[in-house]
Formats: C-alpha cells, structure tokens, sequence
C-alpha cells in the first residue's frame, strides 16, 4: 500500500482591490495546494460552515490517509480551507454518500458534481446502471455539503446504451442547470457535451437541452491514442469577470500524460450554437503536461504534472475563481487547487 504524507498547504494572500469574478494575474500571490490523497475527478463547494468541500470518485477501503472515516468511501470528503483560502487536505473526512448510488445503480460512483442551490446541496453522480453496465447519471440531495446525501433516482440514462457521465452542476440566472458529457448528441466512437437547465428540484428540463461542443470539433482528443473512444468530459461551466461564459472540459486518455484540458468560448449558459475552443483550441488543449508524452498546450499548470484533467471552476468565498483538477502519477490520479486568473494572454492558474 503506497503510504502518503500530510498534504503541504500553501497560503493564499489576497489583494484589497480583488474584484469578484475571475482574477487578473497580479490579484494573489499564491502557489497551488496538492493533496496526497489519491481522488479522482475533483470537484470543490464552499460549504454552509464556511470551510471548503472536495468530493471525488469511489476509493476502497484501506487507501488514502483517514481523519475521521474508515472503510469504502462511495464519494470521498476532503475538507480544507477558509474564507479566501481555499487550501487543500491531505486525508478523507467522510464519505458524502454512505448509503452508495441507490437502488437504480450498482457499484462505485465517478465524478461527483455538487453544487448549493437553495438551501439545499445538489449532488449529480455517474454510477452503473444497475443489471446492464451502462454508464448513467444519478441525483441525490442533502442539507449540508458534507452529506449525507440521499439518492432520488436516475437523472440521466440515453436509449441505446449511450453513456451520460461527468455531471457538473452550475446556477445562472437564479436557475440550476448542469453540464455533462452526453454521448446521445454523437455517434460510434464520438462524444458530446451538453448543458440543460433543471427545475426547482434539479430535474431536467429536457427542452432546453443545448450541445456545447463535440469531439469533433478538434482533433487533440486523439492524438497518440491507438483507436477507442473520443473522449471530450468533464464539463465545467463558468462565467468570467467580463460577462462571458466559458467551458472548461477534458480531452484524450484519462490515464496517460496526454490527458488535458481544453477551454471553450460559449454563447450563454444554454449556447445556442455549439463552443468555440480557445488559443488554438481545435489542435491543442489550453492547459497540459508541457514534457515529453504532452500535447504541446497553450498553457502548462502549477507543477507541470502528467495527465492534468477534470478540472471544476468553482467560486470563493471573496467571490474569485478558482480551480480543483486531478493528475496522474502512473497508477493513481491526485487533487490540486489553484487560482483561476488572467493575463493578457488569457486565463492562467497559479
């Protein structure tokens, strides 16, 4: 069992004149807070106490450091962090939903999306259907954003045996919608993304489902791969300082170093016209590994670590963007917070 050691947090200085929205490049001086715990797919809240809640991808029992919780953990807690300083834990506090995916699904959960709408903690998780393997996405509710949450059902399950994962749940206008890869919008081996904006309850409205990109429009999503899926996942949407909206989402092999991020301009939280990827977007991600096996991205991160993806854009409590992502070290995946900022060149992450 690999042994891990306290995650080192480091501290966040925050300017007087930061303006709420994404950051320019010289509001923080700030270097990124990796945890040593192994979660996949990241995706951070701002709790109702004030601290910072990092959810992820199912973990056995007896893996990652423990502060508070044993056993399998279906959806992994990391708790970090405060006010301006988001931070970073290097141990599980809890599992967010101990009860597993429900009786419509079986086994693990990937790729938690969690947001506060309300007084309430929505939760849009990917299980297997339960009997057939399919890959579909769940919705499950809480009162508090450390759980437990209580899983209402399927939320998303495509005819055919097409997959519906990596939900990222997102407010615009007082409403609730939710961004995830949708593989009905694409045919064979091709993948989608869409966003839909939900009810009071976080069911979908299914009329003002929109496609915000496909694998086909570019082609970094399968470079150095040798056949199989082409993979565009892990929707993040947000919106910027300017007003405009932007998509954060995942390309290529999860599990090599080629898995990157791409960012995409978008008309509106329901685009009606499909993203536009920036910087070169169609032939290179935005953000990567800049070493041999990478991609030649727009832009390296903090760390300049192999496969950086999943990335989430989430909001602080003094009103900036910042980002969770996972990379891979070979055999597991690793969370990073960071600050989402912009120069003149465009977004960056510090």
């Amino acid at each position: 069992m690999i042994r891990f050691i306290s995650a080192v947090v480091a501290a966040c200085a925050v300017a007087a004149t930061v303006v709420a929205g994404t950051a320019t490049a010289d509001d923080f001086s700030v270097a990124a807070n990796e945890s040593t715990f192994p979660l996949a797919d990241p995706d951070t809240v701002l709790a109702e106490d004030g601290r910072y809640v990092t959810y992820g991808t199912t973990v056995g029992a007896g893996v990652g450091d423990r502060c508070g919780v044993t056993g399998k953990l279906f959806v992994p807690v990391l708790v970090h962090g405060s006010g301006s300083t988001v931070g970073m834990s290097g141990c599980a506090a809890a599992d967010a939903m101990p009860g597993g995916p429900g009786s419509w699904a079986e086994g693990n959960i990937w790729a938690p999306g969690v947001v506060r709408f309300g007084d309430r903690f929505f939760m849009y998780y990917t299980a297997s259907k339960r009997g057939t393997g399919q890959k579909c996405i769940g919705r499950a509710v809480s009162g508090s954003a450390r759980g437990p949450f209580t899983s209402a059902g399927g939320w998303a399950c495509p005819p055919d045996g097409r997959w519906a994962i990596d939900a990222n749940p997102f407010v615009a206008g007082g409403q609730l919608h939710v961004a995830y890869r949708d593989d009905a919008i694409a045919a064979g081996a091709e993948t989608g993304i869409s966003v839909v904006a939900t009810d009071a309850n976080g069911w979908a409205v299914w009329s003002t489902r929109r496609d915000a990109l496909k694998s086909t429009d570019i082609t970094w999503d399968t470079r150095g791969t040798s056949g199989g899926t082409h993979v565009v996942e892990n929707p993040s949407m947000f919106r910027a300082a300017d007003g405009v909206w932007y998509l954060a989402y995942s390309g290529n092999n999860w599990d090599s170093a080629r898995y990157s991020t791409g960012i995409a301009r978008c008309a509106g939280p329901l685009p009606g016209s499909r993203c536009t990827p920036l910087q070169n977007g169609v032939e290179r991600p935005y953000f990567g590994f800049t070493g041999d096996g990478g991609l030649d991205p727009y832009r390296g991160l903090p760390g300049n670590h192999r496969g950086p993806g999943g990335m989430d854009v989430f909001t602080a409590a003094d009103g900036t963007h910042r980002v969770v992502y996972h990379w891979w070290n070979g055999s597991s995946r690793f969370p990073i917070t960071g600050v989402l900022a912009r120069d003149a060149g465009g977004f960056l992450v510090r």
